[in-house]
């Protein structure tokens, strides 16, 4: 790993003793393996802010989660959830994780484990969710053809549970759905079995494009600068969308068939469904896995397969990450604590949050929530020096008022001495 900058990460669903994979993607070898949990479903691998990864169990109602550079699971750690999980996602620092059962949404704070919030609008199994490059909203799509596009910040304090956009375009199951990288300004690409992909815009909740196609779709991915789209498509085929000369309509028909086979927008080079797409951080290489078990290695220039790799199973998971240090190091400090899961929310007084969004990898340093939570957690301990605390707090209110009534009292008296003196 050592001078690489991005690697590759698998899972697939075939429940062998290795769960997830670490790949060289110049090279095609292996780097690291993550074993001893079960089959991984769709849409549920993650990293955890450069310490961790997650992913739910494909058949039972729980999380598996590795320290990034161990091949076992964290010890006596059981995080359970309240259904199988469907689809996952994680903010970019890794503090909300946002888990899809069923028809419901479950908000957690990762590191205290708290359930903040259930969310229930769609009315079919969520397939899908994402969240944009700030984290400042997330977005779900299910299986009735609703897309919603959610405020984090809204949702975790109940104070509006109601999504920011509803999007009921779509009139067949959601596959998948991402966002570009401009945060609350974003475009939002959703695309379905009806053989449509959807352009919105996530700040406005405008539609900006709507893609027809002759096949049912399965993947998508979008360039961070809004320059290039790809769509996998169920026929194991990849069309690249250029942005950059868009339609004059909002409505435009991709065609896909067999007589365009010297078209150079479309990646030929899987016998399946295409599940997964990502791009490479210099978006000259285009990762692919589909159900066939492959995951291919573009060169988007050429179009051309430059490494394949060979699954066990069909892909559930295929991404490229940053290749940090963390994979190797011999003693993994991770930034973030984990703690277990609860499966009921607590709805007693709500909770209060303090959003601190940075651009540096300094975030847990300024909102260090472990030593918080280690901070207050005696509170039978702490219950006297509190009261204490609260006494001299009143004390210095009341000594800070009669200060300020002197402050008053010395000014008015300064004011009315000048008006009546003589001239």
């Amino acid at each position: 790993m050592k001078g690489a900058k991005e690697v590759v990460i698998t899972s697939d669903n075939s429940g062998d003793a290795s769960n997830a994979t670490v790949w060289d993607p110049c090279t095609g070898s292996t780097l690291l393996t993550y074993r001893n949990g079960g089959s991984l479903g769709y849409h549920t691998l993650q990293i955890l802010h450069d310490s961790y990864v997650i992913a739910a169990d494909a058949t039972k109602p729980r999380f598996h989660v590795w320290p990034l550079n161990s091949q076992n699971p964290v010890p006596n750690l059981r995080l359970t959830t309240p259904g199988r999980v469907t689809s996952l996602s994680c903010s970019p620092i890794g503090s909300y994780i946002v888990a899809a059962v069923s028809e419901k949404l479950f908000v957690w704070q990762f590191t205290s484990g708290r359930l903040l919030c259930t969310l229930a609008r769609h009315y079919q199994t969520i397939t899908c969710t994402s969240f944009t490059s700030d984290g400042s909203m997330f977005a779900s799509g299910a299986e009735d053809g609703l897309v919603f596009v959610w405020s984090l910040a809204r949702t975790i304090s109940r104070r509006d549970c109601e999504p920011i956009h509803s999007f009921s375009d779509h009139i067949l199951p959601i596959k998948d759905l991402c966002f570009s990288h401009f945060g609350p300004k974003a475009r939002l690409v959703t695309i379905s079995l009806d053989r449509t992909a959807r352009i919105y815009d996530s700040n406005s909740g405008s539609l900006l494009l709507n893609l027809i196609f002759d096949v049912p779709l399965s993947s998508v991915v979008i360039d961070p600068l809004e320059n290039d789209l790809f769509i996998g498509c169920s026929n194991g085929n990849i069309q690249h969308i250029d942005l950059r000369s868009p339609p004059r309509g909002t409505e435009y028909h991709v065609q896909l068939t067999a007589t365009e086979k010297n078209s150079n927008s479309i990646f030929r080079g899987h016998e399946a469904s295409v599940v997964t797409l990502s791009l490479s951080a210099d978006r000259s290489t285009l990762l692919s896995g589909a159900t066939d078990g492959v995951v291919n290695i573009w060169d988007i220039r050429s179009r051309q397969v430059t490494r394949s790799i060979n699954l066990k199973g069909a892909v559930t998971s295929a991404f490229f990450t940053r290749a940090t240090n963390n994979f190797q190091e011999n003693d993994l400090k991770p930034k973030l604590q984990m703690r277990g899961l609860q499966r009921i929310s607590d709805e007693i007084g709500g909770y209060n949050f303090v959003e601190i969004i940075t651009s540096h990898d300094a975030s847990e340093r300024l909102l260090n929530i472990q030593s918080y939570v280690e901070s207050n957690s005696g509170l039978d301990r702490s219950k006297d020096s509190d009261t204490q605390k609260l006494e001299e707090a009143r004390a210095e209110v009341e000594k800070l008022k009669s200060i300020n009534t002197a402050m008053y009292q010395y000014a008015a008296k300064c004011l009315l001495n000048k008006l009546t003196d003589p001239p």
